[in-house]
């Protein structure tokens, strides 16, 4: 053969190759989370000037080298056939290849046999789809894609019986020579190289080319593979069949690990247009698999899908999926049409779309979102379809109606916004008119945030927030299982914050929408129970540079100023007003001296408190403007003091293996602030710590502004630690209490005085003897050391998937802090039944009074196809507390692969500690 022939002959049948493997490799497949195969469309051919030869073809780069294993030979025959494949090695590689995946399937998992060579498998026939999809020729390219699905090991034991996976790859099998191929000039081939190998290759040196027989052809982790491969030169047509299959690999992150099995593929080399006939697709990285009885390429940016089947079920057994007529699919606008959709479980249809919009990609268009629904016991049935408004690049909105069996239909809006120069915020409002479950009442609610950094200034964040509901019970009527946090006050506030190294700043005006509602004794909650508005408040906290003005280098300056004009109108009578401006300073000087022995800090703070009644107040409590004026000045002094005692090994002398070290720190810390008279000085908004470990190694008992703690004690405390050789922290606790050298006289309320000579003692302590159990405790005594208080929980999680809580609560009323009686279990538990089913619950319970808090029972089913949580709750309104527990019953049903995590997994990650974590664990474990 001549030598610039054999070129053209090489030339055009490696441009076959290149366009069947491109072709094919960029059409789209129906998945949620789509992407489209890029394949780069340049190419060089080993040989000199060979790609002069090369069609006229758009983007084509000389950049990517093409390599065929078995080299084109030249044979004198009349025919122009050439057989130049090696036949031995296409036979070993072949055999290797099978070998390969045995060995494979016997390490972790064996393929599903039954669908390797019939069509006519009977665990297909389990599966059938509806009678449009139900034809020979879908039930041939799916048993075809089902070969690569395969089994696990032990199918019972697991929550999906097998997994879909990437055929292996002629190229990079490990029985490969690892050595780099060399093109005809001796020059390394690229890793973009292409690895064909067929039975039997022709070309008629005018307008065929063809390869034929077990066609292999793979580059850049992509593979095809077909009975046979042809391409016209002239009308630049190319044809793949005979089962062509083709897949991405699914190694890199832009990966959508695709297999996809056609009967044929019709492909113009212009890149615009393409056909495929009996499309089956699966997806490695969802686990997800469907089939088109058509798919066309309309254009380079469009594309249309006939008789579409999309599943996360496994072939063997589809208990649900999605039957669409059309999709048509443009990649401009990142936008898919899906038309006639029907939701099918088995072949019954439960739900309709005649129009659904989606996304394709990461873009934001409009269109309908995925519906959500959901039943109780106490609760009408209720489903919610959003539809998303893509407004503008910057801006856009959700329009979501809701419809209820029991009620009118509600609407909710939802408009989200982001400014080049004045932040981003969300505005949402709900109306629902003439509830018939509330005296024929409209009903709505109005939220707005917003958040503000300015460029030129990166470290002042605005912000602003408003809430309004139309009445008290709304949050109740419309939050399901209480998933929401109920307030009685809903924050209306605007305020500008500054943080860097050494201040941190708030200013704000706050404001309430104050509801209606009742406290645990039936009584109504009065004004004089309300938050005060501040109108508006500064917050500062500050420390001066180290070597500010000449100081010392360790002598440490800061304070903190708080200033307010409090406003709460008493409209009920139940006190007389006291509204006013608050002003309140503290100035201090610390000199910490730290040694590795031990350390010693003193402190001195300045303190000054000044209060004024405004006129509504001076007038309600009748008194002169000069008696509402209260300004009180007070020093404090401190000093904290401790000593570091460090042991190596474990404690008790046990576990010395174990490695580690312990350290014990004795510590004293004594304070004096002197009485001053506060006895009329209002308070708005400070009340009294709980008792605990660190609250008394700290200079007073208040949390808020509004006094100045006249105290003069010393607390002794005792802290110890063991670390492992891990760095973990295995045991940790301390005890500590306040020895008062002085009677207690500053109160929240007028002259409220405290007589002990002692707080009394308070503990902590945390253990984790195992790597999965935990001991946490606090708790407190009285000055007789009888039990004040104590909280305790037991934390086991024996497996990723399982977990254990048992806690109790005992609280004895003590009112010199604040502290309310209760005595409460508290327990949870999450365990799996097997791999599908797991119980969950939770429970609050006062065992003093017989009265349960809160109580929740879930049963959670998960596979391959869908989730399914039916589970109760018996809980108490937040606004009637008095009143006898709601109890409610709901069911949840997700579609794996277009379903979200739901309301049960919302309650207990907020009740439930650890639960996120097994919660992670259980979702993965396939």
């Amino acid at each position: 053969m001549h030598t610039a022939h054999h070129h053209r002959s090489k030339t055009y049948l490696t441009t076959a190759i290149r366009y069947a493997l491109f072709g094919i490799a960029s059409l789209p497949f129906v998945i949620p989370t789509y992407a489209e195969l890029n394949t780069s469309r340049s190419l060089t051919v080993v040989g000199a000037d060979s790609s002069k030869n090369l069609p006229d073809t758009p983007n084509t780069k000389p950049n990517t080298v093409l390599a065929l294993d078995a080299h084109l030979q030249s044979h004198d025959d009349t025919a122009n056939a050439f057989d130049g494949f090696d036949f031995e090695v296409i036979t070993q590689q072949a055999a290797e290849q099978t070998s390969s995946q045995a060995n494979q399937g016997n390490h972790q998992m064996s393929q599903l046999d039954a669908f390797a060579s019939k069509s006519d498998n009977p665990s297909l026939n389990t599966a059938k789809l509806t009678d449009k999809h139900d034809t020979p020729s879908a039930s041939k390219s799916l048993a075809k894609l089902a070969e690569n699905y395969h089994i696990k090991s032990d199918p019972d034991a697991h929550r999906c019986q097998g997994m879909w996976m990437q055929p292996i790859h002629q190229a990079t099998h490990t029985n490969r020579p690892t050595t780099p191929k060399l093109d005809e000039n001796g020059n390394p081939i690229t890793e973009d190289g292409i690895f064909a190998q067929a039975d039997y290759g022709y070309y008629d040196a005018q307008t065929y080319a063809e390869l034929s027989g077990n066609v292999i052809m793979e580059q850049n982790g992509r593979r095809v593979t077909a009975d046979k491969l042809t391409l016209d030169t002239q009308t630049g047509q190319a044809t793949a069949s005979g089962q062509v299959q083709f897949s991405d690999g699914g190694a890199s992150d832009h990966s959508a690990g695709i297999i996809g099995m056609a009967e044929n593929l019709v492909y113009h080399t212009d890149g615009q247009t393409a056909t495929a006939q009996d499309v089956a697709f699966a997806s490695t990285t969802i686990n997800a698999h469907g089939y088109a009885s058509q798919m066309d390429k309309i254009s380079s940016s469009e594309y249309r899908l006939q008789h579409v089947m999309f599943t996360t079920c496994p072939p063997t057994e589809r208990k649900w999926y999605l039957d669409t007529d059309s999709i048509d699919i443009n990649t401009d606008t990142g936008r898919a049409i899906a038309k006639n959709t029907t939701l099918r479980i088995k072949k019954v249809p439960v739900f309709y779309l005649p129009y659904f919009n989606f996304p394709i990609d990461a873009r934001r268009s409009s269109g309908f979102l995925l519906p959500s629904m959901g039943f109780g016991a106490s609760d009408s049935f209720e489903i919610s379809t959003p539809y998303y408004l893509n407004l503008a690049p910057n801006y856009d909105a959700t329009i979501t109606p809701t419809v209820f069996t029991n009620r009118n239909p509600m609407l909710t809006g939802e408009f989200r916004y982001l400014t080049q120069d004045y932040g981003s915020g969300v505005l949402t409002a709900s109306y629902l008119p003439k509830d018939q479950q509330y005296h024929d009442k409209d009903r709505s609610r109005i939220q707005f945030d917003h958040t503000w950094q300015p460029k030129q200034f990166d470290k002042i964040t605005t912000y602003a927030q408003y809430q309004s509901v139309s009445d008290a019970n709304y949050l109740s009527d419309f939050n399901a299982l209480g998933v929401e946090s109920a307030k009685l006050n809903l924050p209306r506030r605007i305020g500008t914050s500054f943080l860097d190294e050494n201040v941190s700043a708030d200013l704000r005006f706050e404001d309430f929408q104050r509801l209606d509602g009742f406290g645990l004794d039936g009584r109504p909650i009065t004004d004089k129970d309300r938050p005060y508005a501040r109108l508006p408040q500064l917050s500062v906290n500050y420390r001066l540079p180290r070597i500010w003005m000449g100081t010392p280098s360790g002598l440490e300056l800061g304070g903190i100023h708080n200033s307010a004009y409090f406003k709460k109108s008493i409209k009920d009578n139940s006190e007389p007003e006291k509204s006013g401006g608050r002003i309140f300073n503290q100035f201090t000087a610390s000199y910490p001296l730290l040694r590795s022995w031990g350390y010693l800090t003193p402190k001195l703070s300045l303190t000054h408190l000044y209060t004024s009644y405004d006129e509504d107040s001076l007038a309600d409590q009748n008194i002169a403007k000069k008696n509402g004026r209260h300004s009180v000045f007070a020093p404090t002094v401190s000093l904290d003091a401790g000593l570091f005692f460090e042991k190596a090994g474990a404690p008790f002398g046990m576990h010395q293996d174990t490695g580690g070290y312990q350290v014990l720190t004795p510590r004293l810390h004594y304070t004096y602030t002197p009485f001053k008279d506060q006895h009329n000085v209002p308070n708005f908004e400070t009340k009294i710590a709980q008792l605990s470990y660190e609250q008394l190694l700290n200079n007073n008992w208040f949390l808020g502004h509004d006094r100045i703690q006249d105290l003069h004690a010393v607390t002794p405390a005792v802290s110890y630690r063991y670390i492992d050789k891990m760095g973990r922290t295995r045991f940790e606790g301390g005890i500590a209490e306040q020895i008062l050298l002085s009677h207690i006289r500053v109160g929240i309320n007028d002259s409220e005085s405290y007589s002990s000579r002692s707080s009394g003692l308070a503990w902590q302590a945390s253990l984790q003897p195992k790597d999965n159990l935990w001991f946490d405790a606090s708790g407190s005594f009285r000055t007789n050391y009888d039990l004040s208080s104590i909280v305790a929980q037991i934390r086991y999680r024996p497996s990723d998937r399982k977990l254990f809580n048992l806690g109790i609560v005992k609280r004895k009323e003590n009112r010199a802090f604040n502290q309310s009686a209760l005595s409460a279990y508290t327990a949870s538990a999450i365990f799996p039944i097997n791999n599908r089913w797991r119980m969950m619950g939770q429970l609050q319970y006062d065992y003093n009074l017989d009265y349960v808090m809160d109580s929740l029972m879930g049963l959670n089913y998960e596979d391959c196809c869908y989730g399914l949580s039916i589970y109760a709750r018996r809980y108490r309104d937040a606004f009637n507390p008095h009143l006898s527990p709601d109890t409610a019953v709901m069911a949840e049903v997700r579609l794996n692969g277009i379903g979200g995590g739901g309301r049960l997994n919302r309650l207990l990650s907020e009740k439930v500690l650890g639960y996120d974590q097994v919660q992670n664990a259980w979702r993965h474990d396939y």
